[in-house]
């Protein structure tokens, strides 16, 4: 079997789709023969000689977008030649685009960590400044199981409605928004509970306190916009867990996971990613002790000597 092949075989076992895979068999044809060109036997290929065909590509005035989706499929085929034991290191492990646009690697918060920001938050141990102290309290820890277990955004959250929660059936809709597409996303057994009561009793009791008897928004605040509430509910949880950054950061953290125990397509469809690209892009979390910014010892912006 050739590395094409072998290269095939991975992406299918990573769940891609026919198109991904024509995409990517495609950018690494053109890659190896601009290897051999070069004389460059592939499996001894270096880190520099990478960045020289990154250079190549840039010069062609590609968009931003297609060098990076090249500089991905490029890792997959040195990760499928090293699974299959032909060469002991990915050389593109580490090969990124400055200025691409890449989103931010985020020290990934473990499964313990995200659950206890859920399991350890304390609706009773708010204080009860105001009448709806208590009330809001349990809303915000619907709001944290959202986040830490089907992997909600801000923009989500702000626009679930009650029809889009299914407790009988364990499930939650999502709406399709200009930044993520639908999907139906499984409750976890410890969720469904506090759901039930917060539908059936405090979502009423807000509704009442905060003059929204007509709002059909899940999560209801006293803030004209969402957001304001969720902000003030992270400032809370970073006194509970130090390390926690932000909403995206639960987010990048919940996805990354989710690519340890399920394939590509499966996590792209869950996190509401319309192109499998952008799903690719959280495999750099996982990337486990990654302590540094590769751009800083090798910019892509330096003029040729």
């Amino acid at each position: 079997m050739d590395n094409q092949q072998l290269y095939t075989e991975y992406l299918q076992k990573r769940g891609c789709s026919k198109s991904t895979i024509t995409s990517y068999s495609r950018c690494c044809e053109h890659f190896i023969r601009w290897a051999e060109s070069k004389h460059i036997e592939t499996e001894y290929i270096t880190y520099s000689e990478l960045l020289d065909y990154i250079t190549v590509l840039k010069k062609k005035n590609l968009l931003t977008h297609s060098i990076q989706g090249n500089a991905v499929a490029i890792r997959h085929y040195f990760e499928s030649l090293v699974q299959a034991e032909i060469i002991t290191q990915n050389p593109a492990a580490y090969l990124d685009l400055k200025g691409s646009g890449t989103r931010k690697i985020y020290p990934v918060l473990s499964r313990e960590q995200l659950e206890n920001l859920y399991t350890n938050f304390n609706i009773r141990g708010c204080r009860k400044t105001k009448h709806t102290a208590y009330a809001s309290a349990i809303r915000n820890k619907i709001a944290i199981g959202f986040m830490v277990f089907q992997g909600l955004d801000t923009t989500a959250l702000a626009g679930l409605a009650v029809k889009d929660v299914d407790v009988l059936a364990g499930k939650i809709s999502v709406r399709n928004s200009r930044s993520h597409a639908a999907r139906n996303l499984a409750l976890q057994a410890v969720q469904i509970i506090e759901l039930d009561r917060y539908i059936n009793e405090t979502r009423k009791e807000l509704q009442y306190h905060f003059n929204q008897e007509n709002s059909e928004a899940l999560l209801i605040t006293g803030f004209a916009k969402y957001n304001e509430s969720l902000r003030n509910l992270m400032r809370r949880l970073r006194k509970q867990e130090p390390q926690l950054q932000s909403v995206r950061h639960i987010r990048t953290s919940v996805i990354t996971h989710w690519l340890k125990q399920y394939n590509l397509r499966e996590v792209q469809y869950m996190a509401g990613h319309r192109r499998v690209f952008s799903t690719e892009g959280y495999l750099r979390n996982d990337m486990e002790g990654l302590q540094m910014d590769i751009d800083r010892f090798h910019p892509m912006n330096e003029p040729e000597e």
